[in-house]
């Protein structure tokens, strides 16, 4: 369930000084909530996706919006892989649960999408890694892929998939 909400009960993502948020998205997702955030700042525009868990937990990937569309292709692939298999079934994964991954590469940052099983059930891991930055990453329960893939759509389709940096 998508909505557009621009309140948020904590105000842990204080707004960096320059940045502009443009529109905000909500996924509720099994006891996970995530926020799509289009920002805007003196380098471009950008997407913040962050999830926070039923504790209250939060975590946060950043990235263009150039990596934004790349992404949102890459989730209809995971979207297809996931249709090819049967149940869920932990004693049939792979060792490591990993059942598919892709690596997106664009500047000074490395994307990991693995799409993974476990005891709980298949989720697609979202991690960011930048040259001076520690390693983010985010859990989408599977059911909530297409969700996210169509809300990204959507942002996408409103705010394009350049990161705009054009004429300051």
């Amino acid at each position: 369930m998508a909505s557009n909400n621009n309140s948020r009960p904590d105000n842990g993502d204080r707004q960096q000084a320059g940045e502009e948020e443009l529109a905000t998205k909500t996924l509720h997702v099994q006891s996970k909530r995530f926020y799509l955030d289009v920002k805007q700042n003196r380098r471009g525009r950008f997407l913040k996706i962050a999830e926070v868990s039923a504790g209250g937990r939060k975590s946060r990937i950043l990235m263009s919006m150039n990596v934004a569309s790349e992404l949102r292709d890459h989730l209809q692939t995971f979207n297809e892989h996931l249709d090819t298999l049967g149940e869920p079934s932990p004693n049939n994964a792979p060792e490591d649960g990993r059942l598919k991954s892709v690596i997106i590469s664009r500047d000074d940052r490395k994307y990991y999408l693995d799409l993974k099983e476990n005891e709980r059930g298949r989720f697609l891991r979202i991690s960011m890694v930048g040259i001076a930055s520690p390693r983010t990453q985010i859990a989408v329960p599977a059911q909530g892929i297409t969700e996210l893939r169509v809300t990204l759509s959507t942002l996408l389709d409103e705010f394009g998939t350049e990161d705009d940096r054009g004429t300051l």
